[in-house]
């Protein structure tokens, strides 16, 4: 117990705080493997429910190396399992459930095993009860089915867990914007100043847009600012789903305007998955009530780090501002040019007064 708790702290120094989604699933893992638990999952508490997120078998002290995502569900109040998780939820303490009622639990008919004993383990975060890890056993040859190590083991991997979730959400909170969910200006630059040094040192492709949503003062005089913000987050989602790259780095600017870092990308490839993104928001409308409709359309400009801003400029802040008023020269004349169109910068376009980044 005391190596696999080390092995998680060590795993833990390595994580990106971005990557929730990794800690949850080796939390479990960790927690599987520490007390040799025949299955375990982890379990999302929302105001619609409990849901099992995180299935994983262990057999032959491994995990085993299968998806049990197609048969995970909901956990309905039906289920055996959502009395133990009230109750555990309400002593906030790993609890031990034994007898009958475990025998027809839920993970147990997913995994197609019979538990003699389930052990429910609260992960609280912000002071209350985010997640609860489930973990069954089988009775093999009258071993122990959970000792007091393992209990502790647990207790220690859910405490530390529970402050990662927690800075992991702090964390969160400070880089994304409250209204759109996209990354803010302040740690899209941060994470632009990284790109740019990869560039200088490596010389990559880089694109930029910046994308302005057209007429959106009419829409906040008109239907109010609670519309607009409709407005916004609708038009977040489909960015999100249309720039899609791993890559790709998109981040509200401030007020209507979006920026979007293209690395390893030069401007016909940026061109493209900007049309696509004008193409689904020209062709799909935003039905706030009964009575209104809208049609949000964008004016987009894209600019290309040249060899010569690569070549001139040492400072990777430079070099990124350089790029920044070619693209924004470009957005001007998207606007100037009749609006919800894209303009690709080129050097007959002469470059408008250089605004904060």
């Amino acid at each position: 117990s005391v190596k696999i708790i080390n092995e998680f702290s060590e795993f833990l120094k390595l994580l990106d705080l971005r990557e929730v989604s990794i800690l949850k699933a080796m939390m479990v893992r960790f927690m599987i493997e520490s007390t040799t638990s025949d299955a375990g999952a982890l379990i999302e508490v929302s105001e619609n429910g409990f849901e099992f997120s995180e299935v994983f078998q262990y057999r032959g002290n491994r995990i085993v190396d299968k998806d049990f995502s197609p048969v995970v569900e909901s956990i309905s109040k039906d289920s055996p399992e959502y009395s133990m998780i009230e109750t555990t939820m309400k002593r906030e303490i790993p609890t031990l459930f034994s007898g009958n009622e475990v025998k027809n639990s839920l993970l147990g008919s997913i995994i197609g095993i019979i538990p003699e004993i389930i052990i429910f383990v609260p992960v609280i975060v912000n002071d209350k009860v985010e997640y609860l890890v489930e973990l069954i056993k089988k009775n093999k040859n009258n071993r122990v089915l959970f000792s007091e190590d393992d209990i502790q083991s647990l207790s220690i991997i859910s405490n530390i867990a529970s402050a990662i979730f927690t800075n992991a959400e702090l964390f969160n909170k400070a880089i994304h914007d409250s209204l759109t969910g996209l990354y803010n200006i302040h740690y899209f630059k941060n994470l632009i100043y990284e790109e740019m040094v990869k560039v200088k040192k490596f010389k990559n492709r880089f694109s930029l847009a910046i994308i302005d949503l057209d007429h959106f003062k009419h829409i906040n005089d008109t239907y109010g600012h609670s519309v607009g913000d409709i407005a916004l987050k609708f038009f977040s989602g489909v960015i999100k789903q249309e720039i899609k790259r791993s890559s790709d780095i998109i981040a509200r600017y401030g007020g209507d305007e979006f920026i979007v870092a293209f690395p390893s990308t030069d401007v016909n490839g940026a061109y493209l998955l900007c049309s696509r993104l004008k193409e689904r928001l020209n062709s799909e409308s935003l039905k706030v009530n009964d009575k209104v409709s809208l049609i949000i359309t964008p004016s987009i400009g894209i600019a290309e780090l040249s060899e010569s801003d690569i070549s001139v400029s040492s400072d990777p802040n430079d070099l990124f501002r350089r790029l920044f008023v070619k693209a924004d020269t470009a957005l001007y004349n998207s606007k100037k040019t009749g609006r919800n169109r894209i303009t690709v910068y080129s050097d007959d376009l002469p470059l408008i007064e250089e605004r904060e980044v």
